[in-house]
């Protein structure tokens, strides 16, 4: 791949190593969603469950352990955790789906939620809430909570990520040929966007659950600094049909 002519020589090297076959991708955490559990916390995080599929909720990257588990609308959903709660062991829930059953006086919802608590080594008692959406083609095997999500970067600039501006900066690159269309860093950033988008995560989570450093993303939105091109219909037609 291409320099970028604005680019360090450490930002470059990186892009150069994210197309290398022997970079280290997220393996472990790519087929999962993962959430820093400070956003975990404040607000609600989707998990997709379908037919005879297990899906996970793991807090095993986390000092934390299950205490408490409750499923507001268990007529279509059952879990099961990887240890039982008394013994101050479980870190993992695992969701299946069931034929819908009728308990008498008891609600249904299309998209119900499940509550977790958990307590960590130190005392302190966090919890979780899941809005659980049945669907015939999950997205993701599970959710991953990850105690937090290291920033090589000051916040403020992480926090300025915005989608579009990294959309405009990878079509710059594309279009002044920095980078095939076909790259592996392209796949990752669009994979990227996607998860932003559709799954509101944040800059830094899809950033970690792609296997992208977050410096690659400062360095696609610093190419707007030098002024967006006017984009071929065919390049935009090529960049339409790879999402």
């Amino acid at each position: 791949m291409k320099r970028f002519p604005a680019m360090t020589s450490v930002g470059a090297s990186l892009l150069i190593s994210l197309a290398s076959p022997l970079l280290p991708v997220q393996a472990q955490t790519s087929a999962y969603q993962v959430v820093d559990r400070n956003r975990a916390t404040t607000s609600a995080v989707q998990v997709q469950v379908a037919p005879g599929r297990a899906t996970p909720i793991s807090f095993s990257q986390t000092d934390e352990t299950i205490t408490y588990i409750l499923l507001a609308d268990a007529s279509r959903l059952v879990y099961s955790t990887d240890a039982e709660l008394e013994t101050g062991r479980a870190k993992t829930v695992f969701l299946r789906v069931i034929e819908p059953l009728r308990f008498p006086g008891a609600t249904t919802a299309s998209v119900t939620n499940l509550m977790v608590q958990t307590v960590d080594a130190a005392g302190q008692n966090r919890l979780y809430t899941f809005d659980i959406v049945h669907s015939s083609n999950p997205r993701y095997v599970g959710v991953q909570i990850l105690p937090a999500i290291a920033r090589s970067q000051p916040v403020s600039v992480v926090s300025n990520l915005m989608p579009d501006n990294i959309q405009t900066g990878l079509n710059i690159a594309i279009t002044r040929g920095y980078t095939a269309i076909d790259d592996p860093v392209v796949t990752k950033v669009q994979h990227l966007l996607e998860l932003m988008q559709a799954e509101n995560m944040t800059v830094s989570e899809a950033a970690y659950s792609v296997g992208i450093p977050l410096e690659v993303l400062i360095e696609l939105e610093r190419l707007l600094q030098e002024g967006q091109p006017s984009l071929r219909v065919r390049d935009i037609s090529l960049l339409r049909t790879t999402f």
